[in-house]
Order: structure tokens, then sequence, then C-alpha cells
């Protein structure tokens, strides 16, 4: 009995060579399906442009990569933003990044003042630390959890 069970199960599952083949086979499949749609999606684009009389510019493709997607909210590329920024209703950057305007508008004399915070919390078995600022780190609330108390860690 047990045979004949062994027998049936091998032949009802497909082993692993099998199923590798399976998945090379649906890959090529999908690739040819991928090209085809692709084709296809260009041929109506090319009759939609036509039928609009559409530009380059219209489309905020002119002097960009046409491989890279442009005008996307949170996209970094000049042209993409000044998209946004032409329906935003404000004229368009002149080639300076977010970055450096907001460099342009600090004033001069040294680096980030921030103040630097001494820890108040340590780990003895690690030697991390936390100032005792922000969410607790899971060291510490691991610790806490396992009934230690948050005076145990302090400095």
């Amino acid at each position: 009995m047990y045979c004949l069970t062994l027998k049936l199960f091998k032949n009802i599952m497909p082993n692993y060579i099998q199923i590798k083949n399976q998945i090379q086979k649906l890959q090529k499949e999908a690739e040819i399906l991928r090209k085809r749609e692709r084709n296809e999606t260009i041929a109506k684009i090319k009759e939609a442009i036509a039928a609009f009389e559409l530009s380059s510019e219209d489309l905020g493709l002119s002097g960009t990569n046409p491989s890279r997607p442009v005008g996307r909210v949170g996209n970094k590329s000049e042209i993409g933003g000044a998209a946004i920024a032409k329906r935003r209703g404000r004229p368009p950057k002149s080639g300076v990044s977010q970055k450096e305007g907001r460099k342009a508008g600090r004033k001069s004399g040294g680096g980030d003042k921030r103040s630097v915070v001494e820890p108040k919390y340590r780990d003895s078995a690690t030697g991390t630390t936390w100032t005792g600022r922000g969410k607790q780190p899971r060291w510490l609330a691991a610790a806490i959890r396992s009934g230690k108390k948050l005076d145990d860690f302090k400095i």
C-alpha cells in the first residue's frame, strides 16, 4: 500500500526540474506578450499624438532622456519640476536645485547650530547610549519589558 501511494504521489506532484522548466516557459511567454502589448500601446500613443497634434514639449519630453520618466511628483528632474511648478501657477526654477536654494537662503557664519545632547542612559552590555529624547530605543524598551527599570540604565 505504501509503495503504491508513493508512486501515485510522484506521478501527481511535479518535481523541481519540471517546475523550473514551466517557469522558463512562462517567462518566455510573458516576454512575448510584453513586447506585443508594448508595440500596441506605442501605436495607440502615436495615434493620439497625431490626433491631438501634440508636441514633445506638450508632453514634457523636450531635451530629456526618453527612457526616463519625467513630470511625476517627487521626481527631481528639472523638466519634471518645471512641469509641476507650471501646474501650480509658479514660474519654473532657473536651474537651481531645492537643496542649493535652501543653502543660498541661509546666513553665512558656520554650520548647523543645533546643540549636542549628552546621553543619559547606557546599556552596560553593549555600550549603546540614548539621550532620553525621542522614542525609546529597542534595546531599552526590551529591557524594561523584561522587568528592569529605566533608572537602572542612567549614566
